[in-house]
């Protein structure tokens, strides 16, 4: 199982660190810098509102599919209709809660805010059918194909927006509007491939609406619907907050994206093995399997580079930010810093969490979300009238962290695993060394990007050496026969 889970993590993260930052730090920042803080921060706010409730399209239903796959692969070709009918019910629910809660926020005075808002809601309608889908391949352990399905939509976009940015095609002008509208593009044709790949498996698309078998379901999913739903209140909950609390034009929501999209990026390395995790901790626990060397190999790895990639931001988080941007202020750079801070948090979560989700823990879970959601509006309400982008960022990290060791904590007594001293004396070795080396390269005539990569050169030989990433050990692994 751990060589299986290693040669499917390398070919998803091969690919999406080809096409990912690409993305993120090329197309989209590149699409900020061409229509301003304030376009924008607009878009940013109501693509957070148009992710926080898109819960309500699955409540549950993902998660189920990828444990219940994982575990009864033959079970796909009777549950796949009736599932993908219950979500075109939920997606025309979600749709119009969300509107709802657009109106009361009083985007519906304003015609260009309606007409993305609709166009956002229904892009998420697409993605939660194409994570449907993904959840699917996952559980047959397809992880080749769900590698693919997992960058095409970036891929194409890529190939979309660089057309109209680069080509001059458009005399240099750009819209926020046709970004969002190439997003729905992208995601249709996503959605067929991913459908065509599971042709085979599911025997046909039809409409099969059961509502006994689907009430079932959900009430089986409920808990693991409030966790993802307070999950996605404190995560994309900022955004929403500065662009309704300060009157600035969402210029604020715009600063708070420049940092955003890097925690976002790495974020996503996070949701990959989370993905990978899920099932496979579902099929070993079924099977009576220990655990513990899958757990201790996904933390030395996410846990390693999550630290690796917060201090050297902290040192150089505006040389980053100038590399990309066109416009950066102090406040970009200390939410951005703070921001990658969260994302130790983030990592534990899709760590520990996955394997509290996998074990079916929800109750605990969502004690410790809905905590963290407290927590989270509390500081963002105490913190963004004064501190702007930087007090959402502050709200964020806390909320992290707070998160990502309440679910070690129970993960290490619910598991009895025992705590890898060893490893911890490597990730000391390797914070205090890479500090102290960060520290004398600020002193130095080096500046700009060059600066960056000198010490995530410097960053990534420190992992090896201090054993915090063991290449031996994954070699080793990678030798043994598949379970």
């Amino acid at each position: 199982m751990q060589k299986k889970f290693l040669s499917s993590l390398g070919l998803i993260v091969l690919l999406n660190l080809i096409v990912k930052p690409l993305y993120i730090l090329g197309i989209d920042a590149e699409v900020q810098n061409r229509v301003g803080q304030e376009s924008y921060g607009l878009y940013f706010g109501l693509l957070n509102l148009s992710f926080i409730f898109n819960i309500l399209i699955d409540l549950g239903i993902n998660n189920f599919n990828n444990r219940n796959i994982a575990q009864n692969t033959s079970l796909i070709k009777n549950h796949f209709s009736k599932l993908f009918s219950a979500k075109a019910i939920l997606a025309l629910l979600y749709a119009l809660f969300t509107l709802f809660i657009g109106l009361l926020l009083g985007y519906f005075s304003d015609q260009n805010e309606l007409h993305i808002l609709l166009f956002l809601v229904f892009n998420q309608v697409i993605v939660s059918f194409i994570l449907f889908s993904r959840s699917n391949l996952a559980g047959l352990h397809m992880f080749k194909s769900d590698s693919v399905v997992s960058i095409l939509d970036r891929s194409l976009l890529i190939v979309f927006c660089s057309v109209l940015l680069f080509t001059g095609i458009t005399g240099g002008e750009f819209k926020i509007q046709w970004f969002i509208y190439l997003q729905t593009i992208a995601y249709l044709i996503t959605l067929a491939v991913s459908l065509f790949m599971l042709r085979s498996q599911i025997g046909g698309l039809r409409w099969n609406l059961d509502m006994k078998f689907n009430l079932s379901i959900f009430k089986q999913s409920l808990p693991f619907a409030l966790f993802m739903l307070s999950a996605a209140l404190y995560n994309r909950i900022d955004g929403v907050m500065l662009e309704n609390m300060l009157d600035d034009e969402s210029e604020t929501a715009g600063v708070y994206a420049q940092g955003f999209r890097f925690y976002e990026a790495a974020g996503m390395f996070s949701f990959l093995f989370g993905t990978l995790l899920l099932p496979i901790y579902s099929r070993m626990l079924k099977q009576n399997q220990r655990i513990e060397e899958v757990l201790r190999l996904s933390s030395n790895l996410l846990l390693s580079v999550s630290v690796f990639a917060a201090i050297l931001c902290f040192f150089f988080g505006n040389e980053i930010l100038n590399w990309r941007y066109t416009d950066v202020s102090h406040d970009s750079e200390m939410a951005f810093i703070a921001l990658m801070f969260a994302f130790v948090g983030m990592s534990m979560f899709y760590i520990y969490g996955t394997l509290l989700t996998a074990n079916a823990d929800l109750r605990i879970l969502n004690i410790i979300s809905f905590t963290g959601l407290g927590l989270n509006l509390v500081v963002n309400l105490a913190l963004i009238p004064t501190y702007g982008a930087f007090g959402a960022a502050i709200a964020t990290m806390i909320t992290q962290l707070f998160a990502g060791f309440a679910q070690f904590i129970v993960v290490k007594r619910k598991f009895k695993v025992r705590v890898n001293l060893p490893a911890l004396l490597r990730i000391g070795l390797f914070i205090a060394t890479y500090s102290v080396l960060n520290y004398y390269l600020t002193k130095t005539t080096f500046d700009g990007i060059g600066l960056v990569l000198i010490s995530g050169a410097l960053g990534l030989f420190l992992l090896l050496i201090t054993g915090s990433i063991q290449i031996r050990q994954i070699t080793q692994i990678l030798r043994l026969k598949d379970e």
